[in-house]
């Protein structure tokens, strides 16, 4: 159970934290009159919508609507959780954080003493390397520079049992701790632990923040009775499924390139940075998932797969395309020269080679195209079918009618059939999977009940971010039955219920309490607007005036449509009756013009 940070550190830590000079350490902001601008880092622009306000300490996109204060940023930039950024910002400011809750803190440490750990095991394997004659041959024979495997923390666990134990024993660590952190296994049948990384190449594994949370060990010598790598396992700071190897180096050029590229291993990875092509990750011992595409998404639309030339390597791309799929990135694919990998690539044709073929990448689709006509004769009626088939299953996913009537158009031009017959076998996969599965609405299907803004409930929303006393002037005065289900009538409800259990304490309370997507923009896009300094109070007059008479009409029109019902007796005739005269006499003392009534 994570630990809580007080109120007055979690202030503390926003004071001291310029929304300006946090959000310019990461990317360049140029003044705009009051505020300051920039392309927005979070989608694709080329005219900057995103916009930061000193002022309210606040940013804002009015291209994608992403938006909030210092923290929000820093957890959506860095993929990061509200504690781990405000330990960031923290740390930033030199303000010492101290975690309330005992297992709160018990976890904390854990990690804390993981990442103190990993990083000097990572410098422990680095001084090995020094000596490591075997793995320094293996480093010339790959042409990786000694400077280069330094800078990559890449180093050599040496041919020992208990090598690793030794050192941890000098330093004090627990072995319960290397256990956890899985360098050290259990000894079968006996006691004791001994070294999961023996005799090998060490890789370093860094998170998105740089911190080195896993390792991956390469053999060095001919031994078929060995795994090729040997992984880190899942731990309290690695999760494989998660982690891309140089995201924490890749992830600025991903931004400014606007997509990211794939390739299987550190040592391509390795080769593409070092050849000036920046945008490179690769998975990490495992095969591509759907948290791995997500992270890849806070960056960029678009990925370019680029995988070895090899069959186990083009299969690989087929898989990875799921994922990316079902996170709505777009794809393209890099395809190598047959015999070569990213890293044999480069060495033989050079980087500027590789970006050329990145650049000149093909769709999927028309990728895909292209590897289903060489495994099925399109010549024939089997390998006719069987190519329309396995194209439909991708087919029927893609939303946009334009690309969906650009690639069937592709595939019956390939197969020699008409558009139509492709069309058809598409509407077939449709029919079978409904019939084959209960109806569920999809995302798009479903009809959220919410009504629309209310211009007058976003303007008193806009009013109560603006100045606290009207605040408490909507505590005093406004019926929350006057409010629709709107997304401003939510956030109402939500300030009027922090301020009256005492927790408002402007605009960033709001920012820090649990919302959803649609309440944070509407949030960050209301205190990004320049509201007027004067007659504040008789705006929201007018606002609650216009929420209380609306809540009356919808009274009215409900009892006017009972009124028209046939099976009505003349009790509940007079009735009605009475309740709509009531509501009229109502609605003529909440006008406008007597708002001082409310």
């Amino acid at each position: 159970m994570p630990g809580r940070i007080s109120d007055q550190i979690i202030e503390q830590v926003r004071h001291a934290n310029d929304v300006v000079d946090v959000i310019g350490a990461y990317f360049p902001l140029k003044k705009a009159g009051a505020n300051f601008r920039a392309l927005c880092p979070f989608h694709k622009e080329k005219t900057p919508s995103f916009n930061v306000t000193p002022g309210k300490q606040i940013w804002h996109c009015f291209g994608c609507g992403a938006g909030g204060d210092v923290f929000k940023f820093v957890m959506q930039y860095e993929n990061l959780d509200f504690l781990a950024a405000v330990r960031r910002l923290a740390e930033r400011a030199g303000i010492k954080v101290e975690e309330e809750t005992a297992t709160g803190m018990a976890d904390r440490g854990e990690k804390e003493m993981l990442f103190k750990l990993h990083d000097e095991v990572a410098a422990f394997f680095q001084e090995n390397l020094r000596s490591a004659e075997v793995a320094k041959k293996y480093l010339a024979k790959r042409k990786i520079l000694l400077e280069v495997a330094r800078k990559w923390r890449m180093g050599y666990a040496p041919e020992a049992w208990d090598g690793l134990l030794q050192w941890a024993h000098t330093k004090k660590y627990k072995l319960s701790l290397l256990e956890t952190a899985g360098l050290a296994l259990p000894r079968t049948g006996g006691s004791g632990l001994y070294d999961r990384f023996r005799g090998r190449l060490m890789f370093s594994i860094c998170d998105e923040q740089g911190r080195v949370v896993g390792f991956s060990g390469r053999i060095l010598t001919d031994a078929k009775d060995q795994p090729k790598y040997v992984n880190s396992p899942e731990t309290p700071i690695f999760q494989k499924g998660r982690v891309l190897f140089a995201l924490d180096k890749a992830k600025r050029s991903i931004v400014e390139d606007k997509f990211a590229v794939l390739c299987e291993g550190q040592i391509d990875t390795i080769a593409c940075h070092e050849a000036g092509i920046t945008n490179v990750v690769a998975p990490q011992g495992t095969a591509l998932t759907e948290q791995h595409a997500r992270v890849l998404k806070r960056y960029a639309e678009e990925v370019v797969l680029m995988y070895d030339a090899d069959e186990a390597g083009q299969n690989a791309i087929v898989r990875s395309a799921e994922p990316l799929w079902e996170a709505g990135m777009a794809m393209r694919v890099a395809v190598i020269p047959a015999g070569h990998d990213p890293d044999s690539f480069i060495k033989a044709e050079g980087g500027a080679k590789l970006q050329e073929l990145i650049a000149g990448g093909e769709s999927f689709f028309a990728y895909l195209l292209k590897r289903l006509s060489r495994q099925h004769d399109p010549n024939t009626e089997r390998g006719k079918l069987q190519i329309v088939r396995q194209m439909a299953e991708w087919l029927v996913r893609i939303p946009s009618p334009v690309l969906l009537a650009t690639y069937a158009q592709q595939t019956a031009q390939r197969l020699e059939v008409p558009e139509d017959a492709i069309r058809q076998e598409l509407r077939k996969l449709q029919r079978n999977r409904r019939s084959a599965t209960p109806h569920q609405q999809t995302e798009e299907e479903v009809t959220i009940e919410t009504t629309p803004n209310l211009p007058a409930e976003t303007l008193l929303l806009q009013l109560m971010l603006t100045d606290v006393r009207l605040v408490d002037l909507a505590l005093e005065r406004l019926e929350t039955d006057w409010l629709t289900t709107s997304v401003a009538g939510a956030v109402i409800c939500r300030v009027l219920k922090l301020h009256s259990t005492g927790k408002w304490d402007g605009p960033h309370t709001l920012m820090n309490t649990p919302a959803d997507a649609a309440e944070e923009r509407l949030v960050s896009e209301l205190l990004a607007k320049t509201m007027p300094g004067t007659a504040l109070e008789a705006a929201a007059g007018d606002c609650l005036a216009t929420l209380a008479r609306a809540h009356v009409e919808r009274q009215l029109h409900d009892l006017r449509a009972r009124q028209r019902q046939t099976d009505l007796t003349a009790d509940d005739h007079d009735k009605l009756l009475r309740q709509v005269l009531d509501l009229q006499r109502e609605l003529r003392d909440i006008s406008p013009l007597s708002r001082k009534h409310l």
